[in-house]
């Protein structure tokens, strides 16, 4: 009986905790600012060029102020900085995401140094980033690779 209850109290204790895992549930940041071409996604995405850079701004700000640690929320924040061409900020935040191994994240990195967009120009860095995301399968980032080697 003692630890039929153990087992109860335990499972109570569980489904008490808001969210168990790291990943945060689907926001207003995801719908108006995921990429349909993001793996990692949660929703279907929206192509950049139907981004609205205010509303997706304030959605992603108050999403990663929400979780901060999230990869996700902070490369739809990118997204919506670069829709927006705030490129420094896309950078700032393609970076977290990007060192917590978002491929997509990466990639869009290595766009940014390749094209000089809120950083110095530098093919370097463009290669270190596209390089980590085609080791996560990413086949843009290898096309990318081939054309700057």
């Amino acid at each position: 009986m003692l630890r039929k209850l153990n087992v109860v109290w335990a499972f109570a204790i569980l489904i008490s905790i808001p969210n168990c895992s790291n990943e945060p549930p689907v926001t207003d940041c995801d719908k108006l600012a995921a990429s349909p071409a993001d793996p990692q996604r949660k929703v279907a995405g929206i192509l950049i060029e139907k981004i609205n850079p205010d509303l997706a701004i304030s959605a992603c700000v108050t999403a990663v102020h929400q979780y901060p640690t999230a990869a996700r929320l902070n490369f739809q924040l990118g997204r919506a900085y670069f829709k927006a061409k705030k490129y420094e900020s896309a950078v700032d935040q393609y970076r977290k995401a990007a060192e917590q191994g978002y491929v997509t994240a990466q990639f869009n990195l290595g766009v940014l140094y390749e094209y000089g967009l809120g950083v110095r120009q530098d093919y370097g860095q463009a290669l270190v980033w596209y390089r980590k995301a085609a080791e996560q399968g990413d086949q843009e980032a290898k096309i990318q690779l081939d054309q700057l080697s």
